[in-house]
């Protein structure tokens, strides 16, 4: 589309990934980020074994329909799906859950803190007030990486689990990140308006 912006973010390797929503045609290579991922990777996003992702997952994963359901996915230059970070709310609530993975072979090179600075830029937008992270307490370095957020955070322990709370309410965004988000979440209502029409 002429005029879109395209945010684009280097990784602490050099390499360059394109951040932008998730759209119904990433579906296929959703299940090949999947089906990269260790095991224990794995575990640590759904709490359990799951070797492969369901066509109905696929399907809800790369649809977002309300601004209470979003989703950015980092892209290599070569075209694979890198990362994906998302949120999962309700209708009558400004509160939503937050989900990342990150491919196994860009472990440590800060896609993770991308995906999830932009997606609270985009929270921030859509009028959300306060992400949730419920991580495995073993999950040490989910945990670090929620802890470098510049978002005030909260954290309780429950029964194996962490559940760190985002803040949102008095954070204030620049112009030139406000106009980032805003572009993602026009180009979701674009994937969404197309989606209808065919």
């Amino acid at each position: 589309m002429p005029g879109r912006i395209v945010d684009e973010a280097e990784l602490r390797d050099g390499e360059r990934i394109v951040i932008r929503p998730i759209s119904p045609a990433d579906g296929q290579q959703l299940a090949a980020l999947h089906a990269r991922l260790s095991p224990d990777s794995i575990y640590r996003r759904y709490f359990g074994v799951k070797p492969r992702l369901s066509p109905v997952e696929i399907g809800r994963f790369t649809s977002a329909d309300e601004k209470w359901r979003f989703a950015l996915v980092g892209v290599r230059d070569a075209g694979p799906l890198a990362g994906v970070a998302r949120y999962e709310g309700t209708t009558s609530s400004t509160d939503a859950e937050i989900a990342l993975v990150v491919d196994d072979a860009l472990h440590h090179l800060g896609l993770g803190t991308l995906l999830l600075r932009r997606l609270i830029d985009v929270a921030l937008v859509n009028g959300m007030t306060s992400l949730n992270a419920i991580v495995l307490a073993s999950n040490q370095p989910m945990l670090a990486l929620l802890r470098t957020l510049p978002v005030p955070t909260t954290s309780v322990r429950d029964d194996g689990t962490v559940i760190v709370t985002l803040d949102l309410t008095h954070l204030e965004l620049p112009a030139n990140r406000s106009h980032i988000a805003a572009a993602h979440v026009a180009e979701a209502a674009e994937i969404r308006a197309n989606l209808n029409r065919s």
